[in-house]
């Protein structure tokens, strides 16, 4: 929604960084999946290439160790093991 509310011929801002990311993961979804076969899984790509990219900035930015709850600490998401089952679970089954 961000990148696409305000389209403009020579981008700039959320648009610029969105047509990057698009741009990345289409050509990483086409080297891998190959020519013919590669369209489909863009979205599919992209989405899971931008929530481990978020979660990785945030646990680089955002400071998790001073929170400090009665049930332990926070962390970054990607930094637990349930996170990378759930991702591998979810590309195997969707791929197979």
């Amino acid at each position: 929604f961000l990148g696409t509310s305000n389209l403009e011929q020579i981008p700039k801002g959320w648009q610029n960084f969105m047509e990057s990311v698009l741009e990345f993961t289409t050509d990483i979804a086409k080297n891998q999946l190959g020519e013919s076969f590669y369209r489909p899984w863009v979205p599919f790509v992209s989405t899971l290439f931008l929530f481990i990219f978020g979660c990785n900035w945030a646990g680089a930015l955002i400071p998790w160790k001073i929170i400090s709850l009665p049930e332990g600490e926070l962390a970054a998401p990607t930094n637990d093991i349930n996170t990378t089952v759930a991702l591998s679970l979810l590309v195997s089954v969707s791929y197979f």
